[in-house]
This record gives C-alpha cells, structure tokens and sequence, in this order.
C-alpha cells in the first residue's frame, strides 16, 4: 500500500510540479543533495549532516554541497519524476521501499565506476553485510546506506534496574511479558499509571510492531517467492495473538494503541507513561536528548526459544548517485566521504547512529562504553545477527500498514487473528496487483 500510494500521491503531483524545480546548476562545483534532514536543523542527525558537509567543503575548496531538503515519504518518487524529466539532484536519498523501483528504473549511477573499484578489499569488507548486498545487483552498486535503523524494543533503564529487570535476560516472549508485567504500575483506584509495553498501530506512520520477529523467528520471511503476502500462516496467527494479547489478555498496552503513531509512543515514554515499546534506533538519540542519555537503551527482540533472539526489522536510507547527473565524478567523492570513515564516525559521535564500519567500532574504542551509548552496539549486533531487510525485487511497501491493521481488526473489532491476517493478505495482494 505504502509504495504504490507514495508513487500515485506524488507522482502525479512532482511531474506537473517539474517546471517548478530549479534549474540544474551549471557549475561543475556544486552538488545537489535532497534528504530528508535539514543541515540548519537541530536533530542530532542534521546537526551531524551539517558538520559532514562543513568538513567537507573545507578539505575541497570551490565545491558546495546543496541541501534541498524533501518531505521524507515524497522525495524517492518525487526523485523518480526529476529523473525522466532531466532535473534530478545528483545525491538522492532513497527510501527502502521504493529502492527496487529506483535501481529498475536506470536513475541510479553505478558506484563501482564511480569510486568503489579503487578501494582496497578491506574497504570493501569493511562495508561488508546486509545493507550492502542490497545495493549489490548483477555486479553493480548502486547505493550505500546510511542512517542504518534497527526496530526493536526501547526501554528506560532506570525503571527497569529499578524493577530488578535485566534487559539482556528476555530471551523469550514469555519472560519479556512477564517482564511488562511488572513494569505495569497502578494506583490505588487501579488506574494505570505506567504501562509496560507501548505499541503503535497507526496505519498512518507504520513501524513494524512485535508480530512481525516473532513471525520472521519462525518462517524466515513474510512473502512468497513471488511477492505474495505470507501473513495469515500459523506463525502469523499466533505472532498476531502474542501481540494483541497484550492489551486484551495482559494488559500491559493500553488499547489506545490501535492508533498510536511512533511519535505518540515516544511522547508517552518521554512523559514516563511507559516502561518499554517498540521503537526505532536512529531516534533513541533525540529521545534521550528529553529525559537524559543515561535514562534511554534499546535490547533485542526475544527469541523463540530455538534461537535468542527473533530477527528485527531493518531499513534507512539508501544514498546514491543520479544516473543523469553532469556531476557523478564530485558527487561520488562526496558520497564516498558522507558514508565513510570519518563521516560515519561523525554520524556516531554527533548523530547518534550505530556505525555502520567495523573500524569506526575499533576506532571510537571506549566511547560506546559511555552511558546512553550502549544502544548503538545492541543495534550493531543485531544488524549483523538478528536482522532483516524487506526485499526489494519486488515491490512491498505496505505490509507494515496491512498488518498494524489486522491488529486494529482484532483490538477494536474483535476478529479473530486469522481473520484477521486473511483479510490482510487479500488487501495487499490486491493493491500489489498479485
């Protein structure tokens, strides 16, 4: 649903709005970027991408780096229509769920060519992993992540100490339940005060919510071989159940849930309403920057009782190079810098990203042994250990919102989970046209 609404909501918008853009700039000087973030912002990630290009342009005098800051969810396919129009920017920030879309389409420059072919092979095992075998296609390379987001639970580490609650021992979803359990507190009308374990089901803003590792721990993927939807299986239905049964059989979620976005959960964990919930790594660092560092960590889903831990959702941002552009050569050099030693180590420092090098690991040392900092090597384990990228050889985008609805069929409407998923399934492939 999500790719196909993204590319009718602004496709049509971003081709009559082409005449519009800007001129492509005629200096051999200037790069062109559009991302999401705003170098003049005051996130940790836009402060991080302003030093980046501050640096940048100080070690390459006469070359300017432009920021034409996009909304997030219309820039890939607003990408797409400057394409075919001829007026693209030369570093585009792709989402992951039009990524296959933009590789498809010929708008991504092959980075091999560019500036991958001259690195020394621990360079390239330096990069080594899932996110870059997404970019890798027929031996090409069309892109390299950064902004590496790992979904999973984020929790206050000063309730949780408080509560005699190690993090690290919820290897099972029956110990991480009994766990929210005790984190749910009550006053003494028994209205809850805190609870346990916040979840959103917002079809608006969709993070993948608990049913989708514990349904990944036990089938390994939530697609057919084909594209088809793999959501009403029996893992699915009892991931669906395990899920929901947390706020009608547990009651560590409140049923408000069914419409919670993940900004309404990071408000309500801010506010000290919740304990624990599902969360996403590339904004623990603005969550800290409200209640402290040290207030703030981010654990593994819990296993299945075959395996510790369940696979977590994936994404971030896939940067590349426009196919089009009179600029590859310095857009490519930029793009090298942006994502490579000493950018990522800024992105970790300043940002407050995991790494995405072994080296910066090795080079940052004790730093991520600071308080507040430990979330970043938990994400970096589970990127390497307990991951998983959405495919991109065909197109996906809107499972998460068919799934956080079958959960909102179930709180709100009390179907049955495999109703439920059925319905959902139906949904997508219908929109998917499979």
């Amino acid at each position: 649903m999500l790719r196909r609404s993204l590319l009718s909501m602004a496709l049509a918008g971003a081709v009559a709005g082409l005449a519009g853009l800007p001129p492509a700039h005629a200096q051999d000087t200037t790069v062109r970027m559009w991302t999401f973030l705003n170098p003049s912002g005051t996130s940790p990630r836009e402060v991080a991408l302003a030093q980046i290009i501050a640096n940048y342009e100080k070690a390459n005098p006469g070359t300017k780096i432009v920021v034409e800051t996009q909304a997030w969810d219309q820039m890939t396919p607003k990408f797409l229509a400057a394409s075919r129009g001829g007026n693209a920017p030369d570093v585009i920030w792709v989402i992951t769920d039009l990524l296959g879309d933009a590789i498809k389409s010929g708008a991504m420059a092959d980075l091999r060519k560019l500036f991958i072919d001259g690195w020394t092979k621990e360079q390239v095992a330096d990069h080594a992993g899932a996110y870059w075998d997404q970019c890798a296609i027929n031996g090409k390379q069309y892109c390299l992540f950064t902004s590496r987001n790992y979904i999973s639970v984020i929790y206050r580490t000063d309730l949780l100490k408080e509560a005699g609650i190690d993090p690290a021992t919820l290897t099972t979803w029956d110990k991480f339940t009994e766990a929210a359990k005790k984190l749910t507190i009550k006053d003494a009308a028994g209205t809850v005060t805190r609870w346990g374990f916040g979840q959103g089901f917002s079809e608006a803003q969709a993070d993948p919510q608990m049913m989708i590792p514990a349904t990944l721990a036990e089938q390994g993927t939530l697609f057919e071989e084909n594209g088809k939807a793999r959501f009403a299986t029996p893992a699915g239905v009892a991931a669906l159940a395990l899920q929901t049964d947390m706020i009608t059989k547990h009651g560590v979620t409140p049923k408000q849930a069914a419409t919670w976005t993940p900004d309404d959960l990071i408000e309500q964990f801010s506010a000290g309403r919740l304990a624990m919930y599902t969360g996403a790594s590339v904004r623990v660092s603005s969550v800290q920057a409200k209640i402290g560092a040290d207030k703030v960590g981010q654990m593994l889903w819990p296993g299945n009782g075959k395996k510790p831990h369940s696979p977590a959702v994936m994404a971030g941002w896939a940067v590349g190079v426009w196919s089009g552009s009179k600029n590859q050569e310095l857009a490519g050099r930029f793009l090298e810098y942006m994502t490579g030693p000493e950018g990522d180590s800024i992105w970790v420092t300043v940002g407050g990203q995991a790494p995405t090098l072994g080296t910066t690991i090795k080079s940052l040392g004790s730093y991520f042994d600071k308080p507040g900092n430990s979330y970043m090597t938990v994400t970096t384990e589970g990127a390497r250990n307990f991951g998983w990228l959405a495919p991109i050889d065909f197109g996906v985008g809107g499972y998460r919102q068919a799934l956080n609805k079958a959960a909102q069929n179930v709180v709100v409407n009390g179907a049955d989970p495999k109703t439920a998923l059925e319905e959902a399934e139906k949904e997508f492939n219908r929109r998917n046209n499979r």
